[in-house]
């Protein structure tokens, strides 16, 4: 005990000088050095100018995708995306670069009247309260679905109820509408400013009211919110996650569309569901056809036991209907035949499995117009855009086309293989 009893004053001498060298770094060099950068930081992004070249960066970018990775390791999906909404919301989200002239007018599409800057969209869900409608543009995305919203406020269900299936690039959800309604949603969208170098198109998820027992009346009552704000709305006749959501009777999808149609001076279109057998999905097309719709979004997520059967995620079993890379190839099936069954005149949303180029390609050759996604942007992460960008324009001038619209139905004629290449006799 003697001997370090001797020791201690020369180790309190030595951590005295130690700390008082450390003191002088940081109080002389790191202290002033960090508030400088800060300064130059904080009045650098309150300019607008500068602001918009950090985050067009290609380093701003491979930060935000980095922050991306660490918002999927926290354990609530839910709190997650709204943790992303909020940095979204609040400017923090990156900028696409600005596209040559040649590739801007080669992604350009045109569909519900209007021109959209790209086909690849973000799906209803994502932004349910209209909140990032700037942001989801800036990404470089051509439109965002917002919704669903309902005609009144309503929670959903309660949490948790969204769960990801990394291993299966999957995700699961029992969210069930929550929603503000659609007076306070119309008065944000209202209120919404931004500005982008292209066109880009903001539709609403019109739902029905969870516990209502009208046909009709609660996706006229969103659409009427939205008539002078949106420039085209959905009928969500595919909700797997409130009663009476999937609408399967073609006499209710007609009464619903007509009732819509009236009630509003925008493009109508109709989300139907995955699960609906070949008989119902005839009907529905049937209808699509006889009531004029504008567009049809396939599709919702599925709660087909079917698609679980080769899901290995801790949260595969959850309660809700499911959507991402286990409903690819159906999504593409059903865009191929509802393309079919309406003789190429109806213009199609696909949505449900995108997470490459090639998915969203290969949607868009069965007869795709537009392409959205959601539970893909999850894992692809903000440059979801920009790499489906480049890789949709070059499979489309691999396969000969000048741009990605002549491409839309190309699996539907005899001249072309799978990969749309022409067959040697074509030529001939």
């Amino acid at each position: 005990h003697h001997s370090v009893q001797k020791r201690a004053p020369a180790m309190a001498s030595k951590t005295a000088t130690t700390i008082s060298l450390g003191q002088v770094f940081r109080q002389g060099l790191l202290y002033p050095g960090a508030a400088a950068g800060a300064a130059v930081a904080f009045f650098g992004w309150r300019d607008d100018e500068t602001n918009a070249q950090i985050r067009r960066s290609a380093a701003y970018w491979r930060v935000a995708d980095v922050a991306a990775a660490a918002l999927r390791r926290v354990p609530d999906a839910e709190t997650a995306h709204s943790l992303t909404l909020t940095a979204l919301r609040l400017g923090f989200g990156p900028i696409a670069p600005r596209r040559s002239a040649d590739d801007a007018a080669a992604l350009a599409v045109s569909a519900f009247g209007g021109t959209f800057a790209s086909p690849i969209g973000v799906a209803a869900g994502f932004d349910k309260k209209g909140e990032a409608i700037g942001a989801v543009a800036n990404l470089g995305f051509g439109h965002v679905e917002i919704g669903g919203v309902t005609p009144a406020a309503q929670l959903g269900n309660a949490r948790p109820r969204v769960f990801r299936l990394p291993s299966d690039r999957a995700v699961v959800n029992r969210v069930g509408l929550p929603s503000e309604g659609a007076e306070v949603v119309a008065e944000r969208v209202r209120a919404t400013t931004f500005a982008t170098s292209a066109p880009f198109r903001v539709g609403v998820n019109c739902a029905k009211q969870q516990g209502s027992h009208g046909r009709v009346e609660d996706f006229a009552a969103v659409a009427t919110a939205f008539d002078d704000l949106a420039d085209f709305v959905v009928v969500n006749a595919s909700c797997p996650n409130v009663t009476g959501g999937v609408v399967v009777d073609a006499e209710d999808l007609r009464a619903a569309v007509r009732a819509t149609k009236k009630a509003t001076s925008l493009p109508v279109l109709v989300k139907l569901s995955p699960d609906l057998d070949a008989a119902s999905l005839r009907e529905a097309a049937d209808a699509v056809r006889r009531e004029h719709v504008d567009g049809v979004v396939l599709a919702n997520t599925s709660k087909k036991p079917g698609y679980r059967d080769a899901l290995t995620s801790e949260h595969k079993d959850e309660v809700g209907g499911l959507s991402g890379a286990p409903l690819k190839a159906a999504t593409r099936a059903l865009v191929f035949e509802f393309y079919a069954l309406t003789g190429g005149r109806v213009p199609i949303v696909g949505v449900g499995g995108v997470e490459t180029a090639e998915d969203a390609y290969a949607l868009i050759r069965a007869g795709a117009t537009l392409v959205q996604l959601y539970t893909g942007l999850i894992f692809m992460g903000p440059s979801a855009a920009l790499k489906l960008h480049d890789g949709v324009l070059a499979l489309a001038r691999e396969d000969g086309f000048s741009t990605v619209a002549d491409a839309v139905g190309a699996d539907h004629t005899t001249s072309t293989t799978t990969r749309g290449r022409r067959r040697w006799w074509w030529w001939w």
